[in-house]
């Protein structure tokens, strides 16, 4: 981001050779130096230190990484300057910082299938209202039981959240709350403890909540908006989750608010 604007630099970064060698100069370093004034905590921190650098920026894999950083520990001690247990608790440290790497790659990976399988079954539907039906199940499956609302903008500005399996429409007046804050700024919103005069949420005992707007072909179509009754409930990694499935969700729901805006047209002109 960039002045709170999104762009495309760096999406996508080559890996270069020269940050290895700055990397392993930094390992050496801080090894020689913590062996000069015979600092563990120094030589902790220069291996810890180059394996982050080296996992963000080499060209290496992560097991080589590994590798290099747990050899110096262990040269380290054979040479005698640090003791097997400081070697022992260096490796540790490594393994569990690379466990929690590789589990957020995992998790992300899991994300990404997720979001595909949603996409999937979403855009089978055949109308809005099953379409909505279906999302705000699969959304309720991957929150444990939260309360999901999606509510949809018409042509004049105004709001409703469309009825399902033929319930009516019900409009959502301007009141302030945070689905209409989030639609007219563009931007997500989370709050740990809701403030229900400011808030207003849709479901009564909700304690926390997070929004995200439906943006289609630039256009703002609406607001997906997750409520739950237990207070802190929601993260920030969980409002930049929330982001991406609305982003997913907004396109066939643009599409079933295309065709059913052409029908009702169509219905006018006839009379």
């Amino acid at each position: 981001m960039k002045n709170g604007e999104a762009y495309y630099g760096r999406v996508f970064r080559k890996r270069r050779f020269w940050p290895q060698i700055f990397w392993l100069m930094v390992l050496s370093a801080g090894c020689g130096f913590s062996c000069i004034f015979n600092s563990t905590p120094l030589f902790i921190a220069s291996i810890l230190a180059a394996f982050l650098g080296l996992t963000e920026s080499s060209r290496w894999s992560h097991k080589t990484n590994l590798l290099i950083c747990a050899s110096t520990a262990v040269i380290g001690s054979v040479c005698g300057v640090f003791s097997w247990f400081d070697t022992a608790s260096i490796f540790f440290l490594l393994v569990s910082v690379g466990g929690f790497m590789l589990y957020y790659r995992d998790t992300g990976k899991k994300f990404m299938a997720a979001l595909g399988k949603f996409s999937s079954e979403i855009s089978k539907e055949k109308d809005m209202a099953a379409l909505l039906s279906a999302a705000a199940d699969r959304i309720r499956e991957m929150t444990s039981g939260d309360e999901v609302f999606i509510t949809v903008a018409d042509r004049s500005g105004a709001m409703y959240m469309p009825g399902r399996t033929g319930k009516p429409d019900s409009s959502i007046p301007r009141n302030g709350g945070a689905a209409w804050k989030v639609f007219a700024s563009g931007r997500a919103y989370l709050t740990q403890k809701i403030e229900s005069a400011k808030d207003l949420p849709f479901y009564r005992d909700a304690r926390s909540l997070m929004s995200a707007p439906l943006f289609a072909e630039g256009e703002k179509i609406g607001v997906l908006q997750i409520e739950s009754h237990v207070a802190d409930a929601f993260s920030e990694e969980d409002l930049q989750k929330l982001e991406l499935i609305a982003f997913v969700l907004s396109h066939p729901l643009y599409v079933k608010l295309s065709a059913e805006g052409g029908e009702k047209e169509e219905a006018q002109s006839d009379r």
